[in-house]
């Protein structure tokens, strides 16, 4: 007998929290597609346009949409209802003339910020690995499933560090920027209980076998509270570079 795989469906009470749908009011829920972001913090795009946004009343409006590529994701047209939105993604509505990129919100979840249409062309990315290919080029593996490689050495080198974030133009996928995760620098929660928050870092503890690293972070009202460095994200140095507030 053959392993059985993941399942195909997704019943609404086992839909993460933050989903604009009513939990009794139907048995399923679209099942976010496997793929760039991790199941619990994402949005499929039907939930998008047809619960969050009010463009449709249904999956076939919501194909019809996607269909005629009047949605974009980075910079993409994307036709796929199941298809994953999460942290900094970028979504624009082509008809509308509106771009949104999603963030998480202080008590909601991940949300919809509409930004202006100069932020629309960049994303934040934040660097989770880095290793050396066997041609010796240095690969970054990045929050949305993106990799970058780059030569080790010469004047394309890169010196990224991870937990760094990345300024990419999408859909180019070009660096135009860089944070780095140092103190004094602005981060964004992105999980867990104080999901949402913002403030600078003020210390860096690093972690053992038995304990994640961690960090602490004081906002603009002057309270610290602590998270995980896993759970950050560096916005920013003096200011957020981007807009993160509705």
């Amino acid at each position: 007998m053959g392993q059985k795989g993941g399942l195909a469906h997704l019943r609404r009470l086992s839909a993460p929290w933050f989903w604009p749908i009513h939990r009794k009011e139907y048995t399923w829920a679209p099942k976010p597609r496997p793929g760039a972001h991790r199941s619990g913090l994402c949005v499929p795009l039907e939930i998008v346009l047809r619960d969050d946004q009010k463009l449709a009343k249904t999956r076939r409006e919501v194909g019809a949409i996607l269909a005629a590529g009047k949605v974009k994701v980075d910079g993409r047209v994307r036709g796929d209802e199941n298809h994953a939105v999460g942290i900094m993604d970028v979504v624009e509505f082509t008809d509308a003339n509106v771009s949104y990129r999603v963030l998480p919100a202080e008590g909601k979840g991940l949300t919809l910020v509409r930004i202006p249409k100069d932020e629309a062309k960049f994303k934040l990315c934040k660097v989770l690995r880095k290793s050396t290919t066997a041609k010796g080029q240095v690969q970054y593996g990045l929050h949305d499933g993106r990799t970058l490689t780059v030569p080790a050495t010469g004047p394309d080198a890169a010196s990224y560090s991870t937990n760094d974030t990345l300024r990419l133009s999408v859909p180019t996928q070009k660096v135009l920027g860089q944070v780095k995760f140092e103190k004094s620098n602005l981060a964004l929660v992105v999980a867990g209980r104080n999901i949402g928050r913002t403030g600078k870092i003020v210390e860096i503890q690093n972690g053992t076998a038995t304990r994640p690293a961690t960090v602490t972070i004081e906002d603009s009202s002057g309270s610290k509270f602590d998270t995980m460095v896993a759970y950050t994200f560096v916005v920013g140095t003096d200011k957020p570079s981007i807009k993160l507030e509705a």
